[in-house]
């Protein structure tokens, strides 16, 4: 081994070796430790950052560069010393872990790894949108942070001439075959591998990405906590519903929790996982599910949270922090199949839903009539046009909801909400980043952040949502 870090003036070179200690977490998790020294060129280091995965707050041992940045460096861990672990750093649960990239702090205990998420919405609110003054409360964690999530996309591949499924492998996609996995549903792995094995018995050929060829590209499963009804959608290049007869009738035959099986084609060359054309192959067109005592009809293309118990405790803190009356008239900008809209219903006179996915309104729309919600009208439409035209028809909201995708809210919408002076607005966000950007622009146009709730949809990883109140200041 390389004995670099013993030596007086360490050389800052990739394939280098240092004994450090970590003492901070990156926004995505990964160990930060300092090291000083020279390049082969002379220039000197003074704690320099290193980034490396694998790491907790506090855990001592050898690392190896493995990149140099101009502000940073990456490495590896060659020796986590046993001795000098942080009581942070626990046992991997998962084979597959840290190579597959679904999980990517789960060496971290669950205690950690929740004041980990607190501290970076924090950072996060102060780095980018200069939040220095606001104070974020410790996040909402779960009771039990495994096999949580009611929704996979599984990718399918080719090997040695056998069709595989699995996750990506962490910045590639490879695929890693699935054996085992912590934050799903047991019967949604054990759905996917007798899936893959199917598909190898009636020749259906696994997707190749560089060539866009195959045949099976995902594997889709949704599953309802409520009711157990599952559904799993057979993403293919083509159309190749014949080939799938046989198999539909022994996967329903196994899993007989399945109700639901569809055949998407996606011809296309992209990364969006679903196509346009969607066929019922067998059973149900939607499996039913509920939160906060709400049903909703969840198709293949719907958006559904994947951590229903959090999800529950997302829209309870929507709720508190939107403290409604019954005279209140509410918008929900990003409503999806309407889950905010109608948990807010019964507590308002109306909400105003709107979404630019046109099979999420039409459930919307379904989920009102089933729960028999009548003060809830949904458009499809984008959601900064549709706020202008409701402004220009004189709808005059006390409040607004906004649940964008990572990417923040336009900032048209933004620019909207402050022209129609909306005295509340409650923003549920997956990406602190778009978050404090967005905050920053309504603080500056009048707007003051009362309260910021982080909670934990996503155990095990390093995403978070976040729910913030904002006030306008009275005129």
């Amino acid at each position: 081994m390389n004995k670099e870090f013993n030596r007086p003036e360490p050389i800052i070179e990739v394939g280098q070796v240092f004994k450090v200690q970590f003492t901070d977490l990156t926004h995505t998790g990964q160990g930060i430790a300092k090291i000083s020294g020279k390049n082969l060129k002379g220039v000197e280091y003074f704690n320099f950052p290193v980034f490396v995965p694998l790491a907790a707050i506090g855990d001592q041992g050898i690392i190896e560069l493995t990149q140099i940045k101009k502000d940073y460096a990456l490495g590896k861990f060659v020796k986590l010393f046993p001795d000098k672990k942080s009581p942070d750093h626990v046992p991997i649960k998962c084979k597959h872990y840290p190579d597959c990239g679904g999980c990517n702090i789960m060496h971290l205990s669950y205690q950690a790894q929740c004041d980990f998420k607190t501290k970076m919405v924090k950072r996060t609110l102060e780095r980018i949108g200069k939040l220095t003054d606001v104070e974020v409360k410790p996040i909402i964690g779960m009771d039990n942070p495994w096999y949580y999530r009611n929704k996979v996309q599984v990718p399918f591949g080719e090997r040695r001439g056998k069709t595989i499924g699995g996750f990506y492998r962490l910045n590639s996609h490879e695929v890693i075959p699935l054996e085992e996995c912590h934050i799903q549903s047991e019967e949604m792995t054990e759905i996917i591998k007798f899936t893959k094995n199917l598909l190898n018995e009636f020749k259906i050929k696994g997707y190749d990405e560089q060539k866009h060829q195959g045949e099976i590209r995902h594997v889709l499963i949704r599953e309802s906590r409520k009711t157990s009804e599952i559904m799993v959608v057979l993403v293919c290049l083509n159309d190749i519903k014949e080939k799938l007869t046989g198999l539909v009738g022994k996967l329903i035959k196994r899993h007989p929790r399945i109700v639901s099986i569809y055949l998407n084609i996606n011809k296309d060359r992209t990364n969006e996982i679903l196509g346009d054309e969607t066929i019922l192959l067998h059973g149900k067109e939607a499996i039913v599910d509920e939160l906060l005592g709400i049903k909703f009809n969840i198709s293949p293309k719907s958006f559904f949270q994947v951590n229903p118990e959090q999800t529950e405790r997302l829209y309870s803190q929507v709720l508190e922090l939107g403290d409604f009356s019954k005279d209140d008239i509410v918008i929900d900008a990003y409503c999806g199949i309407g889950t905010i809209s109608l948990a807010i219903a019964p507590h308002v006179k109306h909400v105003f839903g709107v979404e630019v996915v046109e099979d999420a309104i039409k459930d919307a729309k379904k989920n009102a009539l089933q729960n028999e919600i009548f003060n809830a009208t949904f458009v499809c439409n984008e959601a900064e046009k549709q706020l202008e035209l409701w402004q220009q028809s004189g709808i005059k909201a006390q409040a607004i909801v906004v649940d964008p995708p990572r990417k923040g809210c336009d900032k048209r919408l933004l620019q909207t909400i402050v022209e129609m002076r909306i005295p509340k607005m409650i923003y549920v966000s997956c990406d602190p980043a778009t978050l404090a950007r967005d905050l920053r622009f309504l603080i500056d146009q009048g707007y003051t952040v009362d309260t910021v709730q982080p909670v934990d949809m996503f155990p095990q990883t390093y995403h978070v949502e976040t729910v913030v109140l904002m006030s306008r200041a009275k005129e």
